[in-house]
């Protein structure tokens, strides 16, 4: 029998606009009193998707939120169970009349600028990207322009890149991010890679078949920049390196996806250990998870980190 409980990992985020912390709860109140149904919040972001908000919640003082994901007229393949042929021809099942089938979901808990996420199928970018879609169609688009969620931070990040050293630094980051227009990649990662995303978007684009939002959210590009000769390295070179490290350790708004940072002992720094996240056990739901299942745990995180004053200001 299939379990009823599976595991997810929950994440602590901010949102943030220009640097500054960015009240993502007030500005989402007041587009949900224009946009007040699950129709009325569905938005088109490219590639035939189509998110909206399947459930929300006020209660608490706090926003919950669980996003929802379709493909209009999108077919789910099937097979035959028990098949006695040598091999078994896929076929295709349509949704019910006047139906669709779910492709994704995640849930979102909110208190001001402090944002918690929990994914199944939709990105941490392709939520921000349908929030700030969201509000302009809720004509909340001077307030919403810019803002970011990005991860917070545990540790005393600085010191161990200076008592330590740097031998190497690993970086994944999206080929979604990195293929934004040149006016919104304002940190350093997007306009140093920026042309890596612009190549990516070309090759992607030779193929028509291929929705290209869609196929650059699956790519993670990934950069290694490390010392050769590691402690006999000139200092110009290993302070690059430091400096490389400390940035990529300060800057919330760069768009990497996970980094590990190998120290001249051999440390080894990862972003699962300098971001804030746990893992949980949630109930399931046919081929999803219960939404009030995650968002009971996504509270209990909240209070938990902000018992141990966690919560950054």
């Amino acid at each position: 029998m299939a379990s009823d409980k599976t595991t997810k990992t929950l994440y602590y985020l901010r949102a943030r606009r220009d640097g500054n912390p960015f009240d993502l709860q007030a500005l989402m109140t007041r587009a949900r009193r224009r946009k007040s149904n699950c129709g009325a919040t569905e938005i088109e972001l490219g590639g035939g998707d189509v998110v909206r908000i399947q459930h929300y919640s006020a209660a608490g003082g706090r926003l919950r939120l669980h996003l929802s994901r379709y493909v209009p007229g999108v077919s789910a393949s099937t097979l035959q169970p028990k098949a006695t042929s040598a091999e078994d021809d896929e076929g295709t099942q349509a949704p019910p009349r006047g139906k669709e089938f779910k492709d994704g979901d995640c849930f979102l808990l909110i208190k001001d600028h402090h944002v918690l996420y929990c994914g199944h199928g939709i990105s941490k970018e392709k939520a921000a990207l349908y929030l700030s879609q969201l509000f302009r169609a809720a004509n909340l688009h001077d307030e919403s322009s810019g803002f970011d969620l990005v991860p917070a931070s545990n540790l005393d990040k600085l010191k161990l890149i200076q008592e330590h050293g740097v031998k190497s630094i690993q970086l994944a980051v999206s080929a979604f991010d990195l293929s934004l227009p040149e006016a919104r990649r304002k940190n350093w990662i997007s306009k140093s890679f920026g042309k890596i995303g612009d190549e990516l978007s070309a090759l992607v684009n030779r193929d028509q078949a291929i929705a290209e939002q869609k196929a650059l959210e699956d790519l993670i590009v990934n950069v290694e920049v490390r010392l050769d000769g590691n402690t006999r390295a000139v200092q110009g070179s290993q302070d690059f390196i430091e400096g490389l490290a400390e940035t990529v350790l300060e800057d919330d708004d760069t768009p990497i996806s996970d980094f590990l940072i190998v120290t001249q002992d051999g440390e080894r720094i990862t972003s699962r250990a300098i971001r804030l996240q746990t893992k949980v056990s949630v109930e399931t739901k046919d081929n999803s998870v219960s939404h009030n299942s995650v968002w009971t745990e996504l509270g209990t995180y909240f209070d938990q980190m902000a018992q141990g004053n966690l919560l950054e200001q």
